[in-house]
């Protein structure tokens, strides 16, 4: 075993037996495992609003808001092969740092942690090779996860590109995107992107009309700025602009509605949708769409959002109060 160190966010390494942390609510508990690669130093990538990145002046110990302390690799197999089965999570999420020796790194935790438990595994990595993709699906990865983050190709090179000074090209993401469909199975494809990093609604509707139709699934998360990012002095995107966004995603993916359904202003702004208000509270009652978006079992819980603010993506199945709360901020929005 040559992997000495592992990261693991502290939600994770709390359901490990790692670290003892409380949950505002038990509910809130990380329904995944999140584990990133190790490496002293930040990333090769320069993404602007990413701790991780080159230039963050950041600490290597975060990822967007959440900390993500240095465990002993060893520790943590240990940990996982004795989780106990009530403990038990639903999936395992590796974050694939951009450096010259990811790919190894990222094989070892693989075979490692397929050695020590069954749970279905899922990779988020930046654009690489078909030859490696195939390796990591022969190796146990179900899912494979590379974040476009910008909703269009300009915004992708403001935040992780030229503008940035960053490695990273939107045809050569969204090509990989495109290779790893033919590898993968059905529906086990992934990006994001972030809301909040200067596109207009309509682009981002646009981008997951695109996206559904190229058979990639696409989750949403709201932008957070970080301290010592290039990006730490812009604004979260208001709460209303992501609900309208989560309701979209959840019309598009689902099949219920296409970019015909949606009405939008002169500046993008989506002003209405293609439903009536008793749809909107069956979505609400009935649907996962305000919940985080991603792979089956994946809930990162404050990743976005402080336990003491109100959520963008919820962890767990709103109560009453929240369900208004979505239901109030949408109505005006619909027939």
């Amino acid at each position: 075993m040559n992997i000495e160190k592992i990261r693991v966010s502290i939600g994770s390494a709390s359901i490990l037996g790692l670290e003892s942390i409380s949950f505002k609510n038990k509910n809130d508990k990380p329904t995944t495992c999140y584990v990133m690669t190790f490496r002293q130093g930040h990333c090769m990538a320069n993404c602007g609003f990413c701790p991780q990145s080159r230039d963050s002046a950041s600490s290597t110990k975060n990822l967007s808001r959440i900390s993500w302390p240095v465990y002993p690799f060893k520790k943590f197999i240990t940990k996982l092969r004795n989780l106990p089965p009530l403990k038990k999570f639903k999936r395992i999420c590796i974050q694939t740092l951009n450096y010259p020796e990811n790919f190894h790194d990222l094989v070892e935790i693989i075979t490692n942690i397929k050695n020590a438990t069954n749970t279905p595994l899922s990779v988020a990595i930046p654009p690489m090779s078909n030859d490696k993709l195939k390796y990591l699906k022969s190796i146990g990865v179900q899912r494979v996860g590379i974040a476009l983050d910008g909703a269009t190709p300009e915004i992708f090179d403001q935040i992780k590109g030229k503008g940035v000074d960053g490695p990273y090209d939107w045809n050569i993401h969204l090509q990989c995107l495109k290779n790893a469909l033919e590898i993968f199975p059905k529906d086990s494809v992934t990006t994001h992107i972030i809301v909040g990093m200067g596109e207009t609604e309509k682009d981002i509707i646009e981008q997951i009309q695109k996206l559904k139709d190229l058979k990639i699934l696409v989750s949403l998360f709201a932008f957070t700025p970080i301290k010592g990012t290039k990006l730490q002095n812009w604004d979260q995107p208001d709460v209303i602009k992501f609900r309208k966004m989560q309701l979209g995603r959840y019309l598009i993916l689902s099949g219920n509605k296409q970019l015909k359904d949606f009405a939008f202003n002169l500046e993008g702004d989506l002003i209405q949708f293609n439903i009536n208000k008793k749809d909107l509270g069956d979505i609400i009652e009935n649907s996962t769409s305000f919940l985080t978006s991603g792979c089956p079992g994946c809930n990162r819980p404050y990743y976005t959002s402080k336990p003491s603010s109100t959520m963008y993506n919820y962890p767990r199945k709103l109560n009453d109060d929240e369900k208004k709360e979505v239901y109030n901020s949408l109505k005006n929005y619909v027939i």
